[in-house]
Order: C-alpha cells, then sequence, then structure tokens
C-alpha cells in the first residue's frame, strides 16, 4: 500500500465502494457523482505542502474491486478546534479492504508524512464513541484519548473523541509497527 495525491481518477472507486459506515463516519454523507468530482477537482488544485492535503491509499498489486483504491485519508493544519501546531489526521478504508490491518496502515503512512512537516507536531485524530476499530488504530499509532468528548466539526449533534499524537519521528525516521508508546506507533 502507498499513499498518491487524491485524484479525479479515484472518483468512481470512492462512489462504487462507499457505504453507510464510510458514509456517516468520514463523508457526513453518501458523495453524489456531481459533487465528488468538484471536490476532486479542488484537491487537485491544492498545494503538496498547503494546509490541506488528501490522498488515495492504493494496492500496490493494483486491480480489485475498487481499481487499486483501498481508502485514503488527510491532514488538516487548519480547522474548527485545532491549534497552531496541530493537524488532523483523516483516514478511511473502503469496505472490501476492511478488516486487514489497512486502516492502520494508511494511518501510519499519514503519521510519516505529518512527521516530515515541520509545522506539524501533533496529529488530531475525532473518532465517534462507538468506532472501536478506529480507537483501535489510535491505539495503534500511540494516540491518547482526551477527556471529555467534543462535538464534531461538521455534526454538533454528534460526539466524537479527540485523540492527539506527538509527531517527532523515532531515531532512524521510521514510524515503527505494533508499538504502543506516547510517540507513534502508529485515521
Amino acid at each position: 500500500m502507498h499513499l498518491v495525491p487524491l485524484e479525479s481518477r479515484h472518483a468512481e472507486a470512492i462512489l462504487a465502494g462507499q457505504d453507510d459506515a464510510l458514509a456517516r463516519e468520514v463523508f457526513g454523507r453518501r458523495w453524489e457523482r456531481g459533487a465528488l468530482i468538484a471536490f476532486l477537482h479542488r484537491v487537485e488544485n491544492w498545494t503538496a505542502d498547503g494546509p490541506l492535503r488528501e490522498f488515495a491509499a492504493e494496492d500496490a498489486a493494483g486491480g480489485g474491486s475498487t481499481g487499486g483504491l483501498v481508502g485514503g485519508g488527510g491532514l488538516h493544519l487548519v480547522g474548527h478546534g485545532l491549534e497552531r501546531g496541530q493537524a488532523e489526521l483523516t483516514y478511511w478504508v473502503l469496505p472490501p479492504h476492511r478488516g486487514r490491518g489497512l486502516g492502520t496502515e494508511i494511518a501510519r503512512s499519514l503519521v510519516a508524512h505529518a512527521a516530515r512537516e515541520p509545522r506539524i507536531a501533533e496529529a488530531v485524530l475525532r473518532i465517534a464513541p462507538e468506532n472501536h476499530a478506529s480507537q483501535a488504530v489510535a491505539r495503534a499509532l500511540g494516540a491518547r484519548c482526551t477527556e471529555p468528548p467534543e462535538r464534531h466539526p461538521a455534526d454538533v449533534a454528534r460526539t466524537v473523541e479527540r485523540w492527539v499524537l506527538s509527531t517527532p519521528l523515532p531515531p532512524g525516521g521510521v514510524v515503527p509497527s505494533g508499538t504502543a508508546s506516547g510517540h507513534r506507533a502508529a485515521h
């Protein structure tokens, strides 16, 4: 699996792969073709070092029902509830690829991107209290849950847990797999 910039070419796989869980947890609602294409065109114009970054996670082998796309995620250096030095880390996995550890792999790759960015000292993950899979990913990264729950930035009717992770890379510049320290054991 590797991360590439999210582009218009990923639209069909996202449309075909979205389900109710993905729509509710990540996108807020199901994407309609026109809105998704417009969003992806805007994303393509963002700069690689800009405050908003979206990535596609592609299977290195390619193919499959989603054309090689397994999920994606983002790093947002600006947004509701973020302080200077923080970036919101989001990730998502398309349904056919869930349950195989790819959420952790995608999130780990995003943490590695964040660690190379001097403006990011902490990654913030916002996770629904009932989303045990994402809580497990956050724990695998070494993130800590802060109290109390907060309002979802895009939906005041929902609450989320705020998980925070320091982003300096350990010696050697690699995010270790399977560790759970407060410094990055790798959405």
